[in-house]
């Protein structure tokens, strides 16, 4: 259990980081994404350029932190999981569950998507998918601890899983992003895909 004095320091820095997000995004909607500079925000938010880097590596990763955001909750949520339980059951309650504000959610994506250039977005998103793959290979490795392809399982499934996430929210965009509500059903939908055979979608061989 965290002292009072861990969670009221954990309290602080939470209400910084969020802070210094909305101030990002004000600046992003008004000025332009290109304008917006971290001395800026920082003084918006009333703290240093330093401050604002110990939150976030640079002005792209305030709009990915709705992701990493996730990317918390999904491994928290997959620790309450019984081992037992199908790790495609697991990720979609833990999807299902994930405490979005649905509307800066659907905020955030239309800024990724209109203010930053094509090649900006797909590493960042590139490097979301990586974090989540490794987060869902951990709990796949505890899961399946004796098995002699346990390696070459979680990489794959790992992989596989995390691409099915970041797909859902691909689509998602390419359509507008408005409801956030329809991400939600789009992921669920994902991981179901990821239950069928190749064959189903692509024919089989010969």
């Amino acid at each position: 259990m965290l002292s009072p004095s861990r969670r009221k320091s954990d309290s602080r820095r939470q209400r910084t980081r969020d802070r210094l997000r909305a101030c990002a995004l004000e600046r992003f909607a008004e000025f332009g994404f290109n304008k917006a500079t971290v001395a800026d925000i920082a003084a918006d938010a009333g703290v240093t350029e330093r401050t604002f880097y110990r939150h976030f590596a640079a002005k792209e990763a305030v709009l990915f932190a709705d992701h990493e955001s996730r990317l918390e909750w999904l491994g928290a949520a997959l620790e309450l999981r019984p081992e037992s339980e199908p790790i495609l059951d697991s990720i979609g309650v833990a999807v299902e569950s994930f405490p979005d504000d649905r509307e800066v959610l659907r905020q955030v994506a239309k800024l990724r998507d209109g203010l930053l250039r094509p090649d900006v977005l797909a590493a960042q998103l590139q490097r979301v998918q990586g974090a989540f793959a490794t987060e869902i290979r951990r709990h796949l490795l505890r899961r399946l601890a004796g098995r002699s392809d346990a390696e070459l399982v979680a990489a794959v499934m790992s992989r596989a899983i995390a691409g099915a996430l970041m797909g859902a929210l691909d689509v998602w965009g390419r359509a507008g992003g408005e409801d956030p509500t329809e991400l939600g059903e789009l992921t669920i939908r994902a991981l179901e895909l990821l239950r069928k055979p190749l064959s189903e979608f692509v024919g089989g061989e010969g």
